[in-house]
């Protein structure tokens, strides 16, 4: 029996440890343990006045900021039976799309793109092809300035707030945001051939999935599920996915009925393909059939690029910006349950409230928290099977790299990993 350690796991966010091992060519034991420090954002939260409540998990990540100031705001407005305005809703997605369009672009150029060219970092990839990361840099200035010209900031955006925004993106600005997006749109379609002609591994690991359905593509508010046509409440989410820990771990994993599940761009385009854009859909087309391979994760992120962008042009060219009054808010004794589409899947926040608007209780479930058990499911049956093949401990290694980098999972969210240890 031997022993390998990776000390650093390069090219995702964060820091672990798996524990795998194997004994006469069969996986015996296959453990991701997450030892991150803990955050206690939801602790933070406590004793908290409800108005405080976004711009305190609109810090829980940057890359996330748009997403969670958003799933924060709905869950409040929840709690005090506050609608926002067609208006709200539209500038809320718009948000929402450029923090999509932001994390795809970082996690498919920076992190994923060098294991297919044979590159150890970005900076390597530069060297080999400067076009590249030139096209990633345009793409993350688009998000940026689609996220700066609607919340006020490029990450961490101020003017979403409950019952609507605190600044209005003025007639100039919109038009100038649409001259980006049009000129970006060309960079975008390129990304998408780019990464479904990749040479990805050959893996099937059949899984129920889970997206919101009910809406647009990138602004709907009920869990639907892959297998079995599930349509679940969004108030009852903690009746069906299960948060728990696990021993010498600090982060929470998830299931659904005692079986893992996966959120994220895949199971998005899986489960609402029907909303996309007609030129979206004819991508999806190319993409290997049945959606089971979780390397497909990566394509499917290089579409929501594409049709961020679509998205964004239609709900901006028909958009016309007029002054609303912000909704006032009476705090009273309740409970409030928001779910949001983040870049890597379903983000649910939850908080409970007393008549002075404190926050008594907050429970925030990120995509990464339901995306682990399913990677660690993943992992060992992909490692059965490529020890049917001649693989070098290195190739092992690479190979169980290149397969957690196609979740994306989330860092500073909630893992880190660190190193792997093999047994063998």
């Amino acid at each position: 029996m031997k022993k390998i350690t990776i000390n650093h796991i390069t090219k995702i966010e964060g820091h672990a440890k798996l524990n795998l091992e194997i004994e006469k060519n069969e996986v015996k034991k296959c453990e991701l343990s997450i030892f991150e420090g803990s955050r206690f954002f939801e602790g933070i939260l406590k004793e908290k006045d409800f108005k405080e409540l976004p711009d305190i998990t609109s810090r829980i990540c940057g890359i996330c900021s748009s997403t969670h100031t958003i799933a924060s705001i709905k869950a409040i407005e929840s709690a005090f039976n506050i609608k926002p305005s067609e208006q709200t809703e539209l500038l809320r997605e718009l948000l929402s799309i450029g923090g999509i369009i932001q994390s795809h672009v970082l996690h498919l150029y920076f992190l994923t793109l060098p294991d297919y060219y044979g590159c150890s970092s970005a900076l390597e990839l530069a060297q080999k092809d400067k076009s590249l990361i030139k096209r990633a840099l345009e793409l993350k200035q688009t998000a940026n300035f689609l996220i700066n010209t609607i919340g006020a900031r490029d990450i961490h955006p101020i003017a979403a707030i409950l019952g609507g925004f605190t600044r209005l993106p003025e007639e100039k600005q919109i038009s100038k945001l649409i001259k980006i997006l049009k000129s970006s749109r060309r960079e975008a379609e390129q990304t998408v051939k780019l990464f479904l002609k990749l040479d990805y591994p050959n893996f099937e690991f059949p899984s129920d999935s889970f997206a919101l359905g009910g809406g647009s593509y990138f602004n709907s508010n009920k869990i639907v599920s892959c297998l079995g046509n599930q349509c679940i409440p969004t108030n009852d989410y903690e009746i069906h996915f299960k948060e728990y820990f696990k021993p010498g771990s600090t982060a929470e994993f998830a299931k659904k009925d005692e079986k893992s599940y996966r959120v994220g761009a895949l199971a998005r385009i899986s489960l609402n393909k029907h909303l996309l854009s007609e030129k979206s859909k004819s991508f999806v087309t190319q993409l290997p059939k049945p959606l089971t391979n979780p390397f497909m994760n990566i394509p499917a992120q290089a579409i929501e690029v594409y049709e961020g962008i679509e998205q964004a042009l239609k709900i901006l060219e028909n958009l016309k910006i007029k002054p609303e009054e912000i909704q006032q808010i009476s705090p009273i004794v309740a409970e409030g349950i928001s779910a949001t589409e983040a870049p890597r899947g379903i983000l649910f926040h939850k908080y409970k409230f007393n008549k002075e608007g404190k926050c008594t209780f907050a429970n925030i479930t990120t995509p990464t928290t339901q995306n682990l058990q399913n990677i660690e499911d993943a992992i060992k049956i992909y490692v059965q099977q490529l020890l049917k093949k001649e693989q070098t401990k290195e190739q092992l290694k690479f190979e169980i790299e290149k397969l957690i980098r196609a979740y994306d999972p989330c860092i500073s969210c909630s893992t880190h990993f660190l190193e792997l240890n093999l047994k063998m």
